[in-house]
């Protein structure tokens, strides 16, 4: 599984860090965790075929991790049509929003080819290639919404992906990193590495790698540095381009 950091933003772009995407690579096939802008344009530019994307994984329905998917849609729709793909949102207003955007944009909306799914706990997708199971997380309670960390598990292979926590303690971190992990993807937005360090401590895992990286910057990339030979996995922060190999 090959992993590509396209956005690693919080939820504002920066000079050097786009919105959040990550793009997964597996075999000849290409899966998105979130679709941050310009998620489209990335992919062109990295000269990922459209027609090699099988699916969209969105962790909620904030627009830093979202609002590219009606420009990848809007061009999987009328230009790249032999593209073929599943949508997952949290929301079904967000299915609702995004579907009729493309209507609105291009005319009509070939449904056949972008299909839109609403993703709910547990296993919810395994094509044979990839298998994703969905854990709740309380990042959009306060808004009555639904948010996910992502298990993602291929050629045998472990990585979870935490997406957007909620609070400053980061208590709905998921207890799937309680099992052996060979990749954590954290984000620290919402929180700073006094909350999560402690909890990763406990986390049979080989590699963390935090993005979305927001809470007092400077002070928390000092200490994702400084943690760095201080536990038993490696840890680092990621920026746009990085590439991980699992």
């Amino acid at each position: 599984m090959k992993i590509t950091f396209l956005g690693t933003s919080h939820g504002v772009p920066s000079p050097t860090r786009y919105c959040s995407a990550t793009l997964l690579e597996v075999e000849d096939r290409a899966y998105l965790i979130d679709a941050g802008a310009p998620v489209a344009d990335l992919l062109i530019r990295r000269g990922v075929p459209f027609e090699k994307l099988r699916a969209v994984f969105t962790t909620h329905i904030h627009s830093d991790h979202t609002v590219g998917l009606s420009a990848l849609c809007s061009l999987a729709n009328w230009y790249y049509r032999e593209s073929d793909f599943d949508i997952y949102m949290t929301e079904e207003r967000g299915i609702q929003i995004f579907r009729q955007m493309v209507r609105v944009t291009d005319g009509s909306l070939d449904e056949q080819r972008l299909r839109f799914h609403l993703t709910s706990p547990g296993v919810f997708y395994d094509d044979g290639t990839l298998r994703v199971t969905a854990i709740s997380t309380r990042h959009m309670e306060q808004v009555n919404g639904t948010s996910y960390a992502y298990l993602i598990e291929a050629g045998g292979r472990r990585m979870l992906f935490t997406g957007d926590l909620h609070g400053e303690d980061a208590a709905d971190f998921p207890a799937a990193a309680q099992e052996p992990t060979d990749l954590i993807v954290c984000e620290m937005a919402h929180f700073g590495p006094d909350a999560i360090f402690p909890r990763l401590a406990a986390c049979p895992v080989r590699q963390v790698l935090f993005n979305h990286v927001y809470h007092d910057y400077e002070a928390s990339m000092a200490a994702i540095r400084a943690a760095a030979g201080q536990y038993p996995f490696e840890v680092r922060a990621v920026e746009d381009g990085d590439v991980v190999e699992l």
